[in-house]
């Protein structure tokens, strides 16, 4: 059985006329690195955010199909239990970032604390993340003082922490040099080895980190659906 299921998920935004989804199907399976392409207004932040019940329990609007994530589905399950089990990293790191904690340690730690989770396993989540995210160094700092690249690295830390069998990042090198795409790139490369699920979203194939992708989506024009899957080999991309 598939990780996640997708079948004929349709979604319109209110107040407008066009369909945002239009019919997508797919299947992710547990363990795969999974990347989307596709221009601008093509849906892919919509889906994103369908697959962490923001759409439609946040946004409203038309809402068709349905998403079904390890049995659970997705627009049924209320997005404190849902974000446990997909964590999404937004295209702006800062505007991850909580702003109710003035150190990186704090950040990392603040979805666990109003998850109610245990001091004692909130430290060792937060200092394991530190470490597999290479930020230690920066568990004092401020973490809007950090480069854009840092902050990502802070943003995907926090998310890990909660623990999350899948991890949908919505272009996360789109606003940052190449230097912090890199640092990100390294980072999404380690995870990849992990067994986690990940789903890239990008608008360019060179957005995507040099590791493997094991099947590729491509997206056209203001409708997302699938017009494309094979299979991709690191150098291929």
């Amino acid at each position: 059985m598939a990780l996640i299921e997708v079948t004929n998920l349709k979604y319109r935004y209110p107040h407008t006329e066009k369909l945002a989804l239009d019919g997508l199907d797919f299947l992710v399976e547990k363990g795969s690195f999974i990347g989307i392409v596709g221009e601008n207004k093509a849906g892919k932040s919509t889906l994103c955010q369908a697959l962490v019940g923001l759409v439609p329990t946040m946004f409203k609007g038309a809402y068709g199909g349905k998403i079904v994530i390890d049995g659970q589905e997705a627009a049924k399950t209320p997005v404190a239990l849902l974000c446990q089990k997909v964590g999404l990293i937004f295209q702006n790191p800062f505007n991850q970032l909580s702003g109710a904690k003035d150190t990186v340690f704090g950040e990392i730690a603040f979805g666990l604390q109003n998850l109610g989770v245990p001091r004692e396993e909130i430290v060792r989540r937060v200092e394991e993340n530190l470490r597999l995210l290479d930020i230690e160094q920066y568990r004092d700092r401020n973490p809007f003082d950090l480069s854009g690249g840092q902050t990502q690295r802070v943003a995907i830390a926090s998310i890990l922490a909660m623990q999350p069998e899948i991890i949908v990042l919505d272009e996360p090198t789109s606003q940052l040099d190449p230097q912090g795409s890199e640092e990100v790139f390294r980072v999404v490369d380690k995870l990849s080895k992990t067994g986690i699920t990940i789903l890239w979203w990008s608008i360019r194939w060179k957005n995507w980190p040099p590791t493997a992708i094991k099947s590729c989506f491509s997206t056209m024009g203001n409708r997302l659906r699938t017009i494309r899957r094979r299979r991709y080999s690191p150098e291929m991309i």
